[in-house]
């Protein structure tokens, strides 16, 4: 069963797996889940860059592309301070 983390949480996972490159196709999910508004929050940031996000298909269903998204460096800044947050807890 699926559980849903704090937007802090959420970023730092999605920070980290891009930073490794995790994404390694498009995914169709629904526009307000999680994943997509966290990348989506990202994105307006600054945190990342080369994402693709398309709200195009219906009000129930989006695209996501991270295959070629990179951290920017206010992106490594914010990953690095949720790390060592977290480390701290």
């Amino acid at each position: 069963m699926a559980t849903n983390l704090s937007r802090t949480d959420e970023l730092r996972g999605l920070l980290s797996d891009i930073a490794r490159k995790q994404f390694k196709s498009s995914r169709q999910i629904n526009p307000q889940s999680n994943l997509f508004l966290t990348a989506q929050y990202a994105v307006e940031k600054g945190y990342i860059e080369d994402a693709k996000l398309d709200t195009s298909f219906s009000a129930s269903l989006a695209e996501i592309n991270l295959t070629q998204a990179t951290l920017t460096a206010a992106g490594e800044r914010k990953l690095a301070l949720l790390v060592n947050h977290n480390t701290k807890d």
